[in-house]
């Protein structure tokens, strides 16, 4: 009863943060693809099942200006192109939406301008989205594409497979600590969960420090699995550099990063250090315009973190912190990390605190921004 009476918490807590249309995507979203990747077309499928999905598959024949403004076809003089090439040019037309084209690997032409095209794409087809029949299609590429050039790029299966070692490698409490929703059914952890990884993403972090990272760089201090500095390059964050204290885990987040750049195909400018987050005090890693700590930075000794504010206000930096205000016996409150803000470098700290959620967000401009904002004002009011 009691487990009961938990889960049914649970689920209120889910619907009131994230709203009843989150379960409708938890069913379409995350439990139909994965039912179809076990059932349908996935490795461990019956045979005839996976035959019959092939052919019944939704997709269209892609037309002529549309591989064309995909860049991926186009007429030359037949050449072979290397691996890399090839998997550039494959990446290409998956982004486009476009899959099955494993069989225009041997037909492969350079286009005037010496740039690797496919001669021809008679068996392609264009995806309006990518569900499963798109990434069935396209993982059918990536095998072949594996098999034709002796290559290990990321499958379905190969990803699935290293989530499973990587989590075994790292203790059991970091195993579904921070879950990740990657999309299309593939998942780690209870993600439904609002009060860590891409679930407190979606539900609190993403509306706030969505807008401030996009086009920035970022340190984020304490990074676990990499959930969120990963959700915050998707929302648009130039670069993140990523700093975990324990191997196994950054080696997790790594994982992580690779997988999201299959999965969204596109690249991701992203380090994650090992080391402590004393890191960014002994070693330098270059500017920052916004320095992140997650429920991580109260972990230090008070004068450390001190001295890793005055470093971030110094160089300018925005600094973002998460509270816990659940925790008694470490200075995680919103009450001790506001005036930790406010004693060094961050006059103004804007506190984003949510009734019945225990983990705001601080957030605080630099002095130096803040006075050369009033000096910009003051310059435009008198010229």
């Amino acid at each position: 009863m009691e487990r009961v009476g938990r889960t049914a918490r649970g689920v209120l807590t889910v619907a009131r943060r994230r709203g009843l249309g989150y379960f409708r995507y938890l069913a379409t979203g995350v439990v139909v693809p994965q039912l179809l990747y076990r059932a349908a077309w996935g490795p461990n499928a019956p045979k005839p099942i996976r035959a019959l999905f092939r052919t019944i598959r939704r997709g269209r024949r892609p037309r002529t200006e549309e591989l064309a403004a995909a860049g991926v076809t186009g007429a030359g003089v037949q050449a072979a192109g290397s691996a890399e090439e090839v998997e550039r040019l494959l990446d290409r037309a998956h982004a486009a939406g476009i899959a099955g084209v494993s069989q225009a690997f041997d037909s492969l032409v350079r286009d005037r301008a010496g740039e690797l095209r496919f001669g021809s794409l008679f068996r392609a087809r264009r995806y309006p989205r990518r569900g499963a029949a798109f990434h069935s299609a396209r993982d059918e590429d990536r095998q072949a594409f594996n098999a034709r050039f002796g290559a290990a790029i990321l499958t379905e299966a190969a990803a699935r497979r290293a989530l499973r070692a990587a989590k075994a490698a790292v203790p059991p409490g970091y195993r579904d600590y921070a879950p990740i929703d990657f999309g299309g059914g593939l998942t780690i952890g209870q993600v439904a969960s609002t009060d860590s990884g891409t679930g407190r993403w979606d539900f609190f972090n993403r509306h706030i420090v969505g807008p401030l990272v996009k086009g920035r760089r970022v340190l984020d201090l304490g990074s676990n699995n990499g959930s969120l500095p990963l959700m915050m390059l998707r929302a648009g964050a130039r670069e993140v550099v990523a700093v975990e204290f324990t191997p196994q885990i950054a080696d997790f987040a790594r994982l992580n990063a690779r997988i999201l750049e299959w999965r969204d195909i596109r690249r991701y400018r992203i380090d994650v250090l090992t080391g402590d987050m004393r890191l960014f005090l002994e070693r330098d890693l270059g500017k920052f315009d916004v320095v992140t700590a997650f429920c991580s930075l109260y972990y230090l000794p008070e004068e450390d973190m001190a001295r890793i504010t005055r470093k971030a206000s110094e160089m300018g930096a925005m600094l973002i912190l998460q509270a816990n205000d659940g925790i008694t016996n470490l200075p995680a409150g919103t009450p001790q990390l506001k005036r930790l803000m406010e004693g060094n470098g961050y006059p103004a700290v804007v506190v984003h605190a949510p009734a019945g959620f225990s983990r705001p967000l601080l957030v605080g401009r630099a002095a130096r921004k803040a006075m050369e904002q009033h000096d910009r004002q003051m310059a435009a009011q008198t010229a």
